[in-house]
């Protein structure tokens, strides 16, 4: 290998930094980890595990040589890989932690971080630090690089390097950095003990991290676009067949077209994008921006960014127009869905400006979108209608109140809010006649009652009323949403109730609480009112549960539950994000139920994050779910995350009725 670039390797030393006890000295250092994005490390997680048992939440220090003039700084273990009851030996993709500044706002250097899934099978350069100073004294840390030749892979993720070169303790974290692209290409595990070498863990594997990994390299993507100058990342690496000497073929889809400025700029586009619910429509652009002549993906797909990182040749980065064709069908996905992509589309036309051929710039402006990406079974421009609030339109409601001697009956009324803000009961529980299971009769007549209600005051098809069911916190896991109102639907009708119309859950325990009602008022305003909605991880990873945590939420932050909300761990979420005022919050009826978070988890989290960020108000949200349970079909395994999501949207502009209200006749 030719000698490392010395600016690359400044670079790589001033992001690289020290995980600390909280108050410690730099000889008390735990291992080393990098700045991958504004605020955020990435180190392993065994650097942090014996220091911070009770995991994410814990409390450290990070120092480095090249940020904040060699002061710590304070910090939190955000996550890790690791499972509930993690064994000693730590898999290599689980091995990962991510840590977070306290402060946001203070600046340092990123490392460039591969937008490519690939294992390079090379000499590679180490960083890091180790103990004692240069006269022996050992009294801090002092930076460390080395060289290293990766000659074996380790199942998926592992990357082992050749004897040849010692490590010493404490560079576990660090950053490993390949000379020939000059990119960060996965980070440092272990060395051999006893021996020379060491293993590193591939940069892909960052991806388990789900949501995280997807905010993280958003922030990575946004600060390197910004970043401009000689002594860049982006300025020490090359252009595509400059490494091999291969030119463009003249057909703008061979390499030699498409350089790092390209590169930094639309990864920093794409970073202010929606990712979809799932990797395959990520998939799907790539294979159809490249002419389905990729290789299938091998890694997740969580992001824009990892489709981009499909379109490789090797290390070689493929025609301009085959990234541009990604970006244009990018930019149409999103706004097929409804998304805004103003920005990537103005670029993409300047940028073709620069290709040679003109006749070409119609395998760009004229690329489609795949028939399955379409909305609606290829029908763009599905309409979503707004939640309404009071007085902006009529609503059912149904009150579910258990009854004190029997749990497994419900005292139910039905109730028409009209669209001037007054509201008349509409239907009522009556008792079993003699004979009659009562339970059976109960759930009957509320069903044939609600389908009649329905019947007479719907407006119109196309706007049918939108229905909410209020219920105690011990009833948020009664799957209304499957209600099936009619014995014998028609084969070409929605059956469902989530399906049919706008549905929602509403806590009544809050019924008659007037002095909470404008505590809550102000939460929900801001919620109303925020410029971007965004998933609030409950329960509190970590730590036990704090009143403080779901409090301090920020306006936009919406609660997500991976597990029941009604029973066990929680139960106790939910009811301190009620205690909060929260009115808007979704969880999973069918989640987990154990104690620790499962792989599972980060992926409904980020898928929920996808639906927020195509959501423009908040009062969207109940018909953009109603749009994703219509889309549940049996032969598309990728539609179906949505089934047992519930949306708990509770107005409390509009109190729930008295439950001493009069019953008027039923139509």
């Amino acid at each position: 290998m030719s000698d490392p670039d010395h600016v690359v390797s400044s670079l790589a030393a001033a992001a690289t930094v020290q995980l600390l006890p909280v108050g410690g000295e730099s000889k008390d250092f735990w291992g080393s980890g990098f700045f991958v994005a504004p605020g955020w490390v990435v180190t392993c997680a065994h650097v942090v595990r014996s220091h911070l048992p009770a995991g994410p939440g814990g409390q450290l220090d990070v120092r480095g040589d090249g940020f904040n003039d060699g002061i710590s700084v304070h910090a939190e273990l955000a996550d890790w890989r690791l499972m509930e009851r993690e064994g000693r030996v730590i898999p290599v993709e689980r091995d990962l932690a991510l840590v977070r500044l306290l402060d946001p706002d203070i600046e340092h250097e990123c490392v460039w971080f591969t937008d490519r899934a690939t294992r390079v099978m090379r000499t590679v350069l180490v960083h890091g630090y180790r103990p004692g100073d240069p006269d022996g004294t050992g009294t801090r840390a002092v930076s460390f690089q080395a060289k290293g030749e990766i000659n074996v892979h380790d199942g998926g993720y592992g990357l082992v390097i050749a004897p040849g070169a010692e490590y010493p303790k404490g560079v576990s974290g660090g950053p490993l950095v390949d000379p020939l692209t000059n990119e960060v290409v996965g980070v440092i595990k272990s060395r051999r003990k006893d021996r020379e070498g060491g293993l590193a863990i591939a940069a892909a594997a960052l991806r388990g991290f789900g949501g995280l990994y997807q905010q993280v390299m958003a922030g990575h993507d946004s600060w390197h676009a910004a970043r401009k100058g000689h002594q860049t990342w982006i300025s020490r690496q090359w252009s595509s067949g400059e490494s091999t000497g291969r030119q463009d073929t003249g057909t703008g889809f061979g390499p030699g077209s498409w350089t790092p400025r390209d590169r930094r700029k639309a990864l920093g586009l794409l970073a202010e994008l929606p990712a979809p619910a799932t990797g395959a429509p990520i998939a799907a652009v790539a294979h159809k921006a490249a002419r389905n002549e990729l290789a299938p993906a091998k890694n997740a797909l969580l992001s824009w960014r990892d489709g981009y990182g499909l379109l490789y040749d090797g290390d070689e980065p493929l025609g301009a127009l085959v990234f541009l064709r990604y970006l244009q069908l990018v930019a149409r996905y999103v706004h097929a869905y409804g998304g805004k992509s103003g920005q990537l589309s103005e670029w993409i036309t300047d940028r073709l400006e620069e290709v040679a051929h003109p006749f070409q710039h119609e395998l760009v402006t004229e690329v489609r979108l795949p028939e399955q990406l379409w909305p609606d079974a290829g029908q763009p421009g599905r309409t979503v209608l707004p939640y309404p609030g009071p007085g902006e339109g009529p609503v059912i409601t149904v009150v579910m109140d258990p009854l004190h001697d029997d749990a497994s009956l419900v005292d139910w009324t039905i109730h028409l809010f009209t669209g001037d803000g007054g509201s008349e009961q509409i239907g009522a529980y009556e008792e079993a006649a003699p004979g009659v299971d009562a339970a059976w009769h109960n759930h009957q007549s509320l069903r044939r009652t609600l389908h009649e209600v329905l019947h007479a005051h719907d407006p119109d098809p196309d706007h049918p009323l939108p229905v909410e069911i209020a219920l105690p916190l011990g009833g948020f896991d009664t799957p209304v949403h499957r209600w099936q109102l009619e014995d014998a639907a028609r084969l070409n009708k929605l059956a469902h109730l989530g399906a049919q119309r706008r549905l929602v859950l509403r806590d009544l325990g809050r019924r008659g609480r007037w002095s909470e009602e404008a505590e809550r008022d102000i939460r929900w305003q801001a919620a109303a009112g925020a410029e971007r909605l965004t998933v609030a991880r409950i329960p509190e990873p970590g730590t036990t549960q704090r009143a403080a945590y779901y409090e301090g939420l920020t306006p936009g932050a919406v609660p997500v539950l991976c597990r029941p909300a009604s029973r066990g761990v929680g139960a106790t979420a939910m009811e301190l994000t009620l205690r909060a005022g929260h009115g808007i919050a979704l969880w999973d009826i069918d989640g987990h139920t154990g104690r620790g978070c499962e792989e599972r988890c980060t992926e409904l989290r980020g898928r929920v994050q996808g639906l927020l960020d195509r959501t423009d108000r908040a009062c969207e949200l109940p018909d953009r779910i109603r749009h994703l349970r219509e889309d549940i079909d049996p032969r598309r395994p990728e539609t179906h995350w949505p089934e047992s999501l519930v949306l708990l949207y509770d107005d409390p502009g509009r109190s729930l009725p008295a439950d001493d209200e009069e019953t008027l006749d039923s139509p």
